[in-house]
């Protein structure tokens, strides 16, 4: 019998409301982090950089340029928050799918594992063959939908990491459904015994 090597869970308090109940953490997959350096440039360069600038140039506009800074502190949080929850959540079931669009607006998508068809990755383009990230998508199985992690990173090693978490999921399922086949039969057969022998006593 196939021996599968056992997979490490991880904690991510941030996550598990996302779960259900039972349900654990083997990893959670997030967009390069490149991507969110990309994303918050220019409130990097307007909400920080220019007011800093700003108050060497003019210190008696102190207050001016701290409330300006901190709108772009504020501004480099939202960006940071919509980079780590638009992510992909592995557990010991399947993939949770999320997707955060601002603070108040997220999306999340669930596939188990004995309902996904097939997964692919596709790295295309001078940044992504070189910092090693692209796109990986998961088909559902029976379904004209699927679930994409844009700009993944290293995405060759997160579609390996998906494919052994089925198969483990489905090894340990298929041992469950064996078990309580040879319980239900082990049922059978007892009461099958208890009749008989209730039957001999009356004769």
């Amino acid at each position: 019998m196939k021996k599968h090597r056992h997979i490490k869970k991880k904690k991510y308090p941030l996550f598990k409301t996302f779960l259900d109940e039972g349900e654990e953490i083997v990893n959670v997959a997030h967009r390069h982090f490149l991507i969110w350096k990309i994303d918050s440039s220019k409130t990097w360069f307007f909400g920080i950089i220019l007011p800093v600038f700003g108050y060497f140039l003019f210190p008696q506009a102190l207050i001016a340029f701290i409330i300006w800074g901190g709108v772009g502190v504020f501004g480099l949080i939202y960006h940071f928050i919509d980079w780590y929850y638009d992510a992909w959540i592995l557990t010991n079931y399947g993939v949770i799918d999320i997707e955060r669009n601002g603070f108040f607006d997220i999306t999340t998508t669930r596939i188990e594992y004995h309902m996904i068809e097939g997964t692919s990755y596709t790295v295309k383009g001078f940044w992504q063959t070189l910092f090693n990230f692209g796109d990986i998508i998961i088909d559902k199985l029976g379904a004209q939908t699927h679930v994409v992690l844009k700009d993944a990173y290293r995405p060759k090693r997160l579609e390996r990491l998906v494919m052994k978490c089925q198969e483990k999921y489905v090894y340990e399922r298929s041992i469950r459904d064996h078990n309580a086949l040879k319980d239900m039969l082990s049922d059978m057969i007892a009461y099958h015994v208890q009749n008989e022998k209730i039957e001999n006593k009356r004769e």
